[in-house]
């Protein structure tokens, strides 16, 4: 892992790259996101090119701007409420945004009225006051208070949803993992994800990129990306979540290359369903390659999980992010490869610090389909009432120099430990029930 220092830089170099390339690499996108030049806005945060004003005062007014907006498009919204939704079809280009702020004379709200789903739902609502349908790509939304959250969605991304899905019930693991970019850690070669699946279910679909959400307030529903790629959300509050909605933030089915960072999640309403509808930010459906920094997720009830990735979330980044008053701080559910969990502390966790697919704790070796691989773990802390660290099932994954004291392995781990090529501060020898934490090196 590189110092905290070049990963910046790193992760910059790699963004620029690939919009590079990406017209070489024929990816399914919008039209807009091609005339672009590139479908990969990385880890931009500014709106540069703007060529054109609109400013509004009333819902009507910033509908019709909406509709007329082109790219590189500001829309200035004067102090107030806006009360109806927005539903967005069209797109921006990655050189050209398009823009919603407001204009400076004051707060600025959107909000609707929406129906609220039971407590018990099993699945994310998605009616919420904005919605990014079909592919709508390369829009910022900065400034503004959010009651009732964001969807985000490709074009047809239901069907990838589904294909994915049915290979998760069948434990096909290698069909899913031959998806580019999801056998192993190549962020290029995931630019092709998308396209890839639509032709294995023959049919076409449309990534939604670089949506950039800034500095805003969010409440009542959260935000929920299914196949959106290469997007911001950073400086941005999710409160007072609903139960029955979703997480705080849920990214889904190839939703790559996501910058998350300082943003605060907290009071997500407590789901009477499964832990998922509940945590404060998650990652599964095979996203990948996402940069998740100096976040803090807290005040989650019953089993609320502050930072989760499964489902073959794979080769994401996690670090210097804050995990308080929560069930589980780090969750590395199921068959979560390559991911970087480094830097990150979590106190008052009810249940466990970190933990990694505990459900697996039961087989004789690791599984392909469903265990934690090749993950790395380091620098992390971790302080509450149940145990610092659980691991159900691992391999090839190295564990060091982490504020680790109670350690509880599932039923088989501790006698493949080392076969299985899992290391503990650079040892293939199994760490014992209680040990003495460090941060040795960090």
């Amino acid at each position: 892992m590189l110092p905290r220092c070049l990963r910046a830089s790193y992760l910059l170099a790699i963004s620029l790259t690939i919009s590079m390339i990406v017209l070489g690499v024929g990816l399914q996108s919008s039209a807009s996101a091609m005339a672009s030049g590139s479908a990969a806005a990385g880890s931009a945060k500014s709106a540069p090119g703007q060529s054109a004003m609109t400013t509004v005062s009333t819902q009507a007014q910033l509908v019709s701007a909406i509709t007329a907006a082109t790219p590189g498009t500001t829309i200035s919204l004067n102090s107030g409420t806006y009360f109806g939704g927005l539903t967005i079809r069209k797109s921006g280009t990655q050189a050209q945004p398009i823009v919603l702020q407001p204009a400076g004379n004051g707060p600025v709200t959107l909000s609707s009225n929406l129906t609220m789903p039971s407590c018990n739902a099993s699945s994310p609502d998605t009616d919420r006051t904005v919605e990014f349908g079909n592919g709508a790509s390369y829009w910022t939304l900065q400034g503004l208070n959010i009651v009732g959250g964001i969807d985000i969605y490709g074009g047809n991304s239901l069907a990838a949803h589904l294909w994915f899905s049915n290979l998760l019930k069948s434990g096909d693991w290698q069909t899913r993992r031959a998806v580019p970019g999801r056998g192993t850690n190549d962020p290029i070669a995931a630019q092709n994800a998308v396209a890839y699946v639509g032709n294995q279910i023959g049919t076409a679909l449309t990534p939604a990129d670089g949506i950039q959400i800034l500095n805003d307030v969010i409440t009542r529903v959260g935000i929920h990306v299914s196949m959106g790629r290469y997007g911001v959300i950073s400086g941005t509050q999710i409160t007072d979540i609903a139960c029955g909605t979703g997480p705080g933030v849920w990214f889904g089915t190839y939703s790559d290359g996501w910058t998350i960072d300082n943003n605060t999640v907290s009071n997500i309403a407590s789901s009477t369903f499964k832990h998922y509808m509940q945590e404060g930010i998650r990652i599964d459906g095979a996203s990948s390659y996402n940069l998740i920094e100096d976040n803090t997720v807290s005040d989650l009830p019953g089993d609320g999980r502050a930072f989760t990735t499964d489902q073959d979330g794979s080769y994401n980044t996690f670090v210097h992010n804050i995990a308080q008053n929560v069930s589980i701080g780090f969750n590395d559910e199921m068959s979560g490869w390559g991911n970087d969990w480094e830097y990150n502390t979590v106190t008052g966790y009810r249940a466990a610090g970190f933990a990694f697919r505990m459900m697996d704790g039961p087989l004789l070796t690791p599984s392909m389909n469903s265990s934690t691989y090749q993950s790395t773990i380091r620098c992390n802390s971790a302080s509450g009432t149940g145990d610092d660290l659980k691991v159900g099932a691992s391999k090839s994954s190295g564990f060091a120099s982490n504020m680790f004291q109670s350690i509880a392995m599932g039923k088989n781990i501790r006698s493949y430990w080392g076969s299985q090529g899992n290391t503990w501060d650079g040892s293939s020898t199994v760490p014992a029930k209680v040990v003495t934490g460090n941060l040795a090196g960090c």
